[in-house]
């Protein structure tokens, strides 16, 4: 068993959902990374316009930390499902049966397999399986809808090809972790085989996050080292124009009621979209769902993509890649267990909102 040496406690973190894991001791470069994207990217993104010529040059800076695969990766450039992406896999074959599908964050107008690649390779080594990586349609060509539509469309490929349908996990993060949980809403409503996991890192599970008024509660001062807060309502109208239409609900933290999956949950400390994480994890919680749910203090949104230069996103893929294979039946010998880590205790609970009728629930301190 793989442990990271305990520290002493600072400052206790807080949640909302029982059972939560903390990360409270960030590793020095983890703060050093956070410091420099606060610094640099924040106040980039808070100036710049929001119009298809940003988009265009955050895709080309997003080109430049591409790279070819490591040599003990497989990697073949394919249509899945009818989706441009790539499979891959360990060079000397798969050691287990798992295949995933992960869906890449950016926003919806950025990322690509190429620029996850770190990633992906982290997580073909971590689970031995075949994972499967598309680049969806995105902004400015195409809001949010086309992307769910590839999302699915993938998926259904994966099903097709998988030795075992009943082996294939969905896994994204922000922007790919919204098109996670669409897909196995969609699964559902479209009689599919639900996927074995799901994995959520910082995922976006709503298209309004910064709305104040929908009863969640944050327990940590927000200090989002990537996206201002304030630029979301700038990007809603791109993401979903008024003629666009989302199949299901246009937002994931409403369809729980059709996704029945063990799902991983991330979210870092202080960042904005953490209630909504919390919050989706209670209504899964609430229905029987099992939910993995770990918070991670002093990290940037999405860090796991590093994990290829960041100790700490490599631990993160380990315990999600851990969690998959548990549930695909082929759980490690080895499993990986961050000794400083330490379960949080229930702060909040589910609530029926008075002002709704059916089964809307949203999530108070008692």
């Amino acid at each position: 068993m793989l442990k990271r040496p305990a520290v002493r406690r600072r400052r206790p973190m807080r949640a909302v959902h029982t059972a939560a894991t903390f990360h409270e001791h960030p590793s020095p470069r983890a703060r050093l990374l956070g410091t420099g994207v606060r610094l640099t990217v924040k106040p980039l993104l808070r100036l710049a316009p929001v119009d298809e010529r940003t988009f265009r040059g955050i895709r080309r800076l997003a080109g430049r930390v591409s790279r070819p695969p490591a040599p003990d990766i497989r990697a073949r450039r394919r249509e899945v499902g009818g989706v441009p992406g790539e499979v891959m896999t360990p060079r000397g074959g798969p050691s287990s049966g798992l295949v995933m599908l992960y869906l890449h964050g950016g926003g919806f107008f950025t990322g690509s397999v190429d620029s996850y690649r770190g990633l992906l390779e982290a997580m073909v080594r971590a689970t031995g399986g075949t994972v499967y990586a598309v680049d969806y349609r995105k902004l400015p060509e195409h809001g949010v809808a086309e992307s769910v539509q590839d999302a699915i469309a993938a998926y259904g490929a994966v099903l097709d090809e998988a030795d075992d349908p009943a082996k294939v996990v969905v896994a994204g993060d922000s922007a790919g972790g919204y098109l996670t949980m669409k897909v196995a809403e969609l699964a559902h409503r479209r009689g599919l085989p639900r996927p074995a996991a799901l994995i959520g890192f910082s995922p976006l599970l709503s298209l309004e996050p910064d709305r104040q008024d929908k009863n969640v509660v944050r327990v940590a001062k927000v200090r989002e080292a990537v996206l201002p807060i304030a630029r979301v309502s700038a990007l809603r109208p791109l993401w979903l124009p008024e003629d666009a239409v989302i199949e299901g609900f246009a937002d994931p933290l409403h369809a729980t009621g059709h996704i029945a999956s063990p799902t991983h949950l991330v979210a870092v400390e202080d960042e904005f979209l953490r209630p909504e994480v919390e919050a989706f994890a209670l209504l899964l919680d609430d229905k029987g769902v099992e939910v993995d749910v770990h918070l991670w203090r002093g990290q940037v949104h999405a860090f796991p993509i590093l994990a290829d230069h960041l100790e700490d996103a490599a631990l993160a893929v380990r315990l999600a890649a851990d969690f998959a294979l548990r549930h695909v039946g082929e759980p490690r010998t080895d499993e990986v267990e961050d000794a400083s880590a330490e379960t949080g205790t229930l702060d909040g609970e589910l609530a029926r909102d008075p002002a709704e009728r059916g089964s809307t629930r949203i999530y108070r301190q008692p």
